[in-house]
């Protein structure tokens, strides 16, 4: 046991010796991913029939990433990184419709602290390195605003506002990047990245709802949504819900995995 544990000791010593925390600090923007259908593009004759539909594309994945990352490196190489990431998501439409009297749109976007935590490896080179991470992304907070306006009938506008809330989530994170070295204390980076995350729905808080004017929010049933996975004759949704209690739909997954490019500043600590 000894002649084990006197080497495993030796190593991290040497590891520590060497280490070294730094903290970058970067701002960036995410493009959605493409290739899921988020809904329809619809055009409508007076006789609600749909005379054209096309499919509309994209994730939720759309925004602006804001970073602070504290770093610890175990050597020259090789280190661990915890992002701390707020994201802020454009609007996105996901459904719309046309019609002779005016238009249907459902719009969402999204806001959400993560963090990422990251495995990070970089090249030699005093000047420039380059370097590459992968890690987890895990949202601790957030959620999905959901805005629908409504005048296809000009005498009973709808206008709904929600916002959805969604189930503990666990996704991937990963990029490449230069770094640009002043000094042993100082250097700019830019990289290059992805974000794989998938959120399932838990519940939806509606928070204005009203048609023609008159406000919807009379009962708890058009108050609240409980996302559940399947919905059967002891559910509380259709013509024979209970109205003081939240109605049931079936669990929907929220997309926001997303292309992004960052740059940033890093400061390094500890190093002579």
């Amino acid at each position: 046991m000894k002649k084990l544990i006197l080497p495993v000791l030796a190593v991290m010593a040497m590891g520590t010796a060497s280490a070294q925390f730094n903290l970058g600090i970067s701002a960036g923007y995410g493009i959605g991913t493409p290739g899921q259908v988020l809904g329809t593009e619809n055009v409508i004759n007076g006789s609600s029939i749909v005379t054209s539909s096309k499919n509309i594309y994209g994730t939720l994945g759309n925004g602006v990433h804001v970073n602070l990352t504290p770093g610890y490196m175990l050597g020259d190489h090789f280190g661990l990184e915890l992002g701390l990431n707020g994201f802020f998501g454009s609007k996105t439409t996901v459904s719309e419709i046309e019609g002779p009297l005016g238009k249907s749109t459902y719009t969402q976007s999204s806001s959400q602290f993560r963090i990422t935590p990251a495995l990070f490896i970089q090249s030699g080179g005093e000047k420039i390195s380059v370097y590459a991470r992968a890690g987890l992304l895990l949202p601790l907070l957030g959620s999905v605003k959901t805005d629908v306006s409504s005048n296809l009938n000009p005498s009973a506008e709808v206008d709904r506002e929600s916002k959805t809330q969604g189930k503990v989530s666990l996704g991937y994170t990963g990029a490449v990047g230069l770094n640009v070295h002043f000094g042993k204390k100082f250097g700019i980076f830019a990289e290059v990245g992805a974000n794989s995350l998938q959120v399932k729905s838990k519940t939806t808080k509606v928070t204005k709802y009203t048609v023609g004017g008159v406000d919807q929010l009379v009962t708890e049933y058009n108050k609240k949504v409980n996302y559940v996975d399947e919905i059967n004759s002891s559910s509380n949704t259709g013509a024979n819900a209970d109205p003081n209690k939240p109605q049931e739909q079936l669990r929907q997954i929220a997309n926001f995995s997303s292309f992004f490019l960052q740059v940033g500043i890093k400061i390094t600590f500890g190093e002579d």
